[in-house]
């Protein structure tokens, strides 16, 4: 398995074959380190950050209030690919960019218990691609 590290962006294809995957794993942990991980479909994959939309997410978004430190793990099976990022992240629940993405996440008439509550914006600090 190759590792490159000490990247801070993701490629066009990378960003490509992440937004393609079914789901993605989203890190967070709280004030006494205990972890939690939930799998998530980004809104939006960007070259150095990601947006996440927050329909059921209580206990991350606690997390992040009080620890903005996270981890995001992309396995791409057809590519034999893993992307591993360690990110900052910050919760917005009003501007220009929450609202965009709202509007797009909610074109889909999701029912009322997925209607978005907040985005989650992680700038990328470190980016791990490992190839099998």
């Amino acid at each position: 398995m190759l590792e490159n590290d000490n990247i801070k962006e993701l490629t066009p294809i990378q960003m490509e074959l992440i937004e393609a995957n079914e789901g993605i794993i989203f890190a967070t942990s709280d004030l006494n380190n205990q972890p939690r991980s939930i799998i998530v479909i980004p809104s939006r994959v960007e070259k150095d950050r990601m947006i996440i939309a927050n329909v059921q997410m209580n206990k991350s978004i606690d997390n992040i209030k009080n620890n903005e430190k996270c981890f995001i793990n992309a396995y791409i099976k057809d590519h034999e690919l893993q992307i591993k990022i360690v990110g900052i992240a910050k919760v917005y629940e009003d501007g220009d960019l929450f609202n965009e993405i709202k509007l797009y996440e909610e074109a889909n008439n999701l029912p009322d218990y997925l209607k978005v509550h907040s985005i989650i914006v992680v700038d990328y600090q470190d980016v791990f691609v490992c190839q099998e």
